[in-house]
């Protein structure tokens, strides 16, 4: 829903357009970079935080991924060259440094192309520092998705849309079963995991 709600009733996103996922590899944003596809997406470029979790997005349709390391300066210069080659709707699921990292990269790029950012999530951070500069001299459209911003009779209109696509489109959770004997191993795992389902014993819930 953050993502369908966030391309069609923010961003106009129309088929044949670029989209760039900040923030692809939690459940929501690999759910963004499906729907962005489903709904006609060109190109579909994710970040991330780890590494093996960008790898495993491939397979879901991002057509380039993007690290999101530690050197401001040289992840700059990689979101200059995605702007440079055209991106058209950014949904922002972090916030914080690599949000304001793309806004000063997309000024930076300087195409004059509209881009449309979408900000859904705060994983990254709560706040950021925007300089004025970047909003006077890009054409960037910088708002918000979600319930307040999207009356909540649009946002439960698209429920039936969605659900849909989930069945044609074959949408994809990250999903991992883990028995309730094991759960306190897995709760303090470290790195990326997948959504865990606990089971009881080694029976999985009927659906």
């Amino acid at each position: 829903m953050s993502s369908w709600v966030a391309l069609k009733e923010r961003a106009k996103f129309l088929a044949g357009e670029t989209v760039l996922v900040n923030g692809a590899t939690g459940a929501s944003g690999r759910l963004a970079l499906q729907v962005a596809k489903y709904l006609g997406a060109k190109k579909v470029i994710a970040t991330g935080r780890q590494a093996a979790a960008l790898q495993s997005i491939k397979d879901l349709g991002a057509d380039e991924t993007i690290l999101l390391v530690e050197n401001k300066d040289a992840l700059e210069n990689t979101f200059i060259e995605q702007f440079a080659g055209g991106v058209d709707v950014v949904l922002d699921y972090l916030w914080g440094e690599s949000a304001e990292c793309l806004l000063t990269a997309g000024s930076k790029a300087g195409t004059g192309a509209p881009i449309r950012f979408i900000q859904i999530g705060t994983a990254g951070g709560m706040n950021i520092t925007l300089p004025g500069a970047i909003l006077r001299s890009t054409p960037i459209e910088l708002m918000g998705s979600g319930i307040g911003s999207v009356p909540i009779d649009r946002i439960v209109g698209v429920i039936e849309q969605v659900l849909g696509a989930a069945v044609v489109g074959h949408l994809e959770i990250a999903t991992k079963p883990i028995a309730l004997s094991e759960i306190e191993q897995a709760w303090s795992s470290d790195g990326y995991m997948p959504r865990a389902v606990f089971t009881i014993g080694n029976h999985l819930p009927q659906t």
